[in-house]
């Protein structure tokens, strides 16, 4: 296509946009330049018979211009990265009404109720119900509902379609596993780790430091021993966690905890023990597993003190996790099933441009 003269027309949208004047030429030849250039409209490709335009293009790329203008470091970069996206964006396009092509010559008609419930759904979602609010926004879009209905009706395909290409590829045998795992081995060498749940308890608005102490103290000896933490929930106060079972670490830390791991029940996942602080890192090292630590404090400037209450789930010594590890084949069979997809639905947009008529300007 002629990269140019998008690039163009969208410079002047991009102008618009961020309120940032290009460099004028003079400035009048410049504004009746980009006046003519934004308003211009041509076909740019042709995939089965469907002319795709400009206009198609601009569509789609306009959202993106006020960030890439705001990224780029000159007209020139800005230019050619709208340049790359215009091309991208038309063999988009293209391949999408090949599949829509292939959809309609193969299967038929997506089912009305179908393209109803998604717009309902919009409409519902997105504008609290108002039908009215929905077609002023097609509107200033330059849509209408017919148009727009047509729209969802060719992402529905589109998604219908891709989607039964994918499910092909969603077997992953073990020798697949095992082949990437091979040649990976370097992504799954590990270092010194912990697993691990914390508590963290703050100092309270009218405690005084020595009090802040004592209470980190108390939790910390419950949980050392769990007999304990029914009368310390009474202590502080605290509602006893809802559940059948004697609450332990977890349910403590739903309840008392002031970080973000809290509603996790404490839960930090596998880390590794170079990340954490040296002080931290010490007492994990010496603890052994389900051990819970004793509470150490660390005082913030002007934000009082902290206290944080341990509990070490598990470790790993430095070595390379195996394929035996669950979650190393969870992320593998991930790694291997998307790149499967992805490969199928190449290959199938491949054959589709093989088969239909294509043409881009």
């Amino acid at each position: 296509m002629n990269a140019p003269l998008l690039s163009c027309l969208l410079l002047g949208a991009a102008a618009a946009l961020s309120g940032q004047a290009l460099p004028k030429k003079p400035a009048e030849v410049e504004a009746a330049k980009r006046w003519s250039d934004l308003n211009a409209d041509r076909v740019a490709g042709n995939a089965n018979g469907q002319p795709i335009t400009l206009s198609d293009i601009r569509r789609q790329v306009e959202p993106f211009v006020a960030e890439i203008r705001g990224n780029a470091k000159s007209d020139a970069e800005f230019s050619k990265t709208i340049e790359s996206l215009a091309d991208e964006t038309l063999k988009q396009i293209a391949d999408r009404q090949l599949v829509i092509a292939e959809f309609k010559a193969s299967t038929g008609k997506v089912p009305a109720s179908y393209v109803d419930g998604d717009i309902e759904d919009t409409i519902r979602r997105d504008f609290g119900g108002d039908r009215n609010r929905f077609v002023a926004s097609l509107r200033s879009q330059g849509l209408t509902p017919l148009s727009y209905r047509k729209l969802i009706e060719d992402r529905i395909i589109f998604e219908y379609m891709v989607g039964q290409v994918r499910r092909t590829a969603l077997e992953v045998g073990p020798g697949k596993l095992q082949a990437y795992y091979d040649a990976h081995q370097g992504d799954f060498v590990r270092k010194e780790s912990v697993d691990l749940r914390q508590i963290t308890i703050t100092q309270g608005a009218a405690e005084t430091p020595a009090e802040g102490k004592a209470r980190a103290e108390a939790w910390a000896a419950a949980l050392r021993d769990p007999a304990k933490i029914p009368a310390t929930l009474a202590r502080f106060k605290v509602p006893a966690p809802k559940g059948s079972g004697a609450p332990g670490f977890a349910e403590v830390a739903a309840a008392i905890s002031s970080d973000d791991y809290a509603a996790k029940g404490g839960e930090t996942g596998w880390k590794p023990l170079d990340d954490l602080n040296e002080r931290v890192a010490a007492v994990l090292r010496k603890l052994k597993d389900g051990e819970v630590s004793e509470a150490l404090q660390f005082d913030v400037p002007g934000s009082g003190s902290l206290w944080f209450i341990l509990k070490r789930e598990g470790f790993k010594p430095a070595g390379t996790d195996t394929l035996e590890d669950a979650r190393v084949r969870t992320a593998i069979e991930e790694k291997v099933r998307t790149a499967a997809m992805k490969e199928a639905v190449d290959r199938w947009l491949a054959e589709l441009r093989a088969k239909h008529y294509v043409e881009y300007r």
